[in-house]
């Protein structure tokens, strides 16, 4: 641990000497100004003595120095092709999660400082997947920085991230969903109905409307999705991902559930007022109270597991995959923008394809 001791000298000036060990020994550097040294010796104690050092000779050059929190905010500013919402989660970063790092000069943010930064989020208990968020956005930004020439190399480049283990995905089988889907009141039986019969997202399902839906030749087209701002409220936007905005087949059985004979432009699940369902309104009315039924200790039978709403989408997908489906149609289906994603997230479910590579090198050596 580092510490700060002001002195007085003998014509009065007031100087400020941080002291530290270092390999056994006492060290100590004096200033002339307190808010310096109390600046030393948080680097000391965040990043260690090199890097507090070359902290300290970038800023003592006497230029003026662009900060961590001034570029990032002009990288959000200059962002083409993003979401308001998205620009506001970015802000929120730099506010928040970059508080600490953000007044170092861009050009003194190393991949010590930002291995700091990773570590000290897992300490604090975030998850490995926000954090990866959040890198990502720090990756970005900083990727921007070598484009512009305000710094060599990208200090995000190398970072060994925690693993993103998280909420485990939940596929329900068959009479699992049953199960659940039978504990809901009829109003929201349809809804839940396509949400495992699609695989679409909470937010495309919900911006689904009358003309989307072409009953004829057995089709919805997936166009748009509620996006939230960040502000608490929502806007009709494009899908997560290009490759989102896709036709998919679904059932006569899920077309049978759903009033058609309306104005193009009416939503296919509006609430009672007419305007969409949020996370919230189905989760409350609907999800909990039918989970709370099915999961209690005297359920008989009794679901074990305990979904999300999105791991109706992961079910579709596991169904999909049981009855033979390709990953690359399922990736069309779902619309990830990569079949990495696809591979990534259900490819440890599609046994079938493993039984038939192993098989191919069995006769390969026979």
């Amino acid at each position: 641990m580092a510490s700060v001791q002001a002195r007085t000298t003998s014509d009065g000036t007031t100087t400020y000497r941080v002291r530290w060990r270092e390999d056994g020994k006492d060290r100590s550097l004096t200033f002339v100004d307190g808010a310096s040294a109390e600046n030393f010796r948080t680097n000391l104690e965040r990043y260690g003595p090199a890097e507090a050092f070359k902290i300290l000779d970038i800023i003592d050059d006497g230029a003026p120095k662009l900060t961590l929190t001034e570029w990032c905010t002009h990288h959000i500013d200059t962002l083409t092709g993003v979401e308001e919402g998205t620009r506001n989660r970015y802000r929120a970063y730099v506010r928040n999660d970059l508080a600490d790092i953000g007044g170092r000069p861009l050009v003194a943010v190393t991949d010590t400082t930002v291995a700091g930064w990773v570590n000290g989020m897992e300490a604090a208990g975030a998850s490995g997947k926000t954090i990866a968020n959040k890198h990502g956005f720090l990756s970005g930004a900083l990727q921007h920085a070598v484009r512009a020439g305000k710094i060599t190399k990208n200090p995000c480049e190398h970072t060994r991230m925690p693993r993103k283990d998280g909420a485990e995905m939940v596929m329900l089988t068959r009479d699992e969903f049953d199960l659940l889907h039978g504990a809901m009141t009829p109003r929201w039986q349809p809804f839940t109905r396509w949400l495992v019969g699609t695989g679409m997202r909470f937010g495309e399902l919900t911006a689904l409307t009358v003309g989307d839906v072409d009953a004829a030749h057995g089709t919805v087209r997936v166009r748009q999705a509620w996006k939230e701002t960040g502000d608490g409220t929502r806007v009709l936007g494009t899908t997560k991902t290009r490759k989102g905005q896709r036709t998919i087949n679904v059932p006569a059985s899920l077309l049978e559930l759903v009033d058609l004979d309306r104005p193009v432009d009416a939503l296919v699940f509006p609430t009672q007022s007419g305007g969409p369902i949020s996370h919230q309104l189905f989760h409350n009315k609907a999800w909990r109270p039918a989970l709370a039924k099915v999961t209690a200790a005297d359920a008989k039978p009794r679901l074990t597991k305990k979904p999300s709403p999105h791991d109706l989408r992961h079910t579709c997908a596991s169904w999909m995959i049981a009855a033979g489906v390709p990953l690359p149609v399922i990736q069309q289906h779902l619309g990830h923008e990569s079949i990495t994603t696809t591979v990534d997230r259900y490819g440890h479910v599609d046994r079938s394809s493993m039984v038939q590579a192993a098989a191919a090198i069995g006769a390969a050596l026979s």
